[in-house]
């Protein structure tokens, strides 16, 4: 009965198919099987009602892992759905730590070459800045990131850009620079950032006093590091 409800049922979309195919189920247990329908899947009536219902049918599950200790998996009908429940979410746990390990481990490599950069792709909520900061903070670097409002301008956009340069070359500590699609105000920003990857620099962000005084710091910086 389960293997007709998954080759069958499961590719029916009308609910009158459905409710036809059901019957049948029904109607050939008892010509065929010689057995009462209700009666056979009788654990599955939480209601007691004597009806195996459609929307019993739903518990009738099969599987091969609801037993991660035995070694021979084998095709069983679940009779524990709470034990199975439990099963499901460690599998889930382990594949998700796997996951981030993964993607960590990715990251942290990244961050770690002189220059380099990522692009993460997923939807929102994916983990993409969380797991990229504990990547850092794994590494040993700091996380910058931008606060956009409403309010925000380009004038402010650079301000921020030189307090993380700045304290990428002024000091000993290495940064990550972490930039959202949704922190895109306007283009220029994107230009500035291309620019970052490319050379290293954004054109005319320091004037020659800042510049100059940033260079003597980065000297003193690395006569103390010498």
């Amino acid at each position: 009965i389960h293997e007709i409800l998954r080759v069958f049922y499961d590719r029916l979309i009308d609910d009158d198919d459905r409710k036809w195919l059901y019957e049948q189920v029904i109607k050939t247990s008892k010509e065929v099987l010689r057995e009462n329908f209700h009666n056979l899947l009788g654990h599955l009536d939480v209601e007691k009602s004597g009806t195996v219902t459609e929307d019993n049918l739903r518990s009738l599950i099969y599987c091969d892992f609801g037993d991660p200790k035995n070694e021979a998996r084998r095709y069983l009908e679940v009779t524990n759905l709470e034990q199975l429940r439990t099963v499901s979410e460690q599998y889930l746990d382990e594949f998700n730590q796997i996951f981030a390990i993964e993607h960590v481990s990715r990251v942290s490599r990244i961050i770690k070459q002189p220059r380099s950069h990522a692009l993460l792709v997923g939807v929102g909520g994916s983990g993409r800045q969380s797991l990229t900061r504990l990547a850092a903070h794994m590494s040993e670097m700091d996380t910058f990131q931008v606060e956009i409002s409403k309010s925000y301008t380009t004038n402010e956009w650079r301000e921020d850009l030189k307090r993380a340069l700045r304290k990428a070359t002024e000091t000993d500590s290495h940064l990550v620079f972490l930039f959202c699609d949704t922190q895109i105000k306007d283009e220029s920003f994107l230009e500035d950032i291309n620019n970052l990857l490319n050379s290293g620099e954004v054109p005319n962000l320091f004037p020659a006093d800042e510049k100059a005084e940033i260079i003597d710091k980065m000297r003193a910086l690395d006569r103390y590091v010498e």
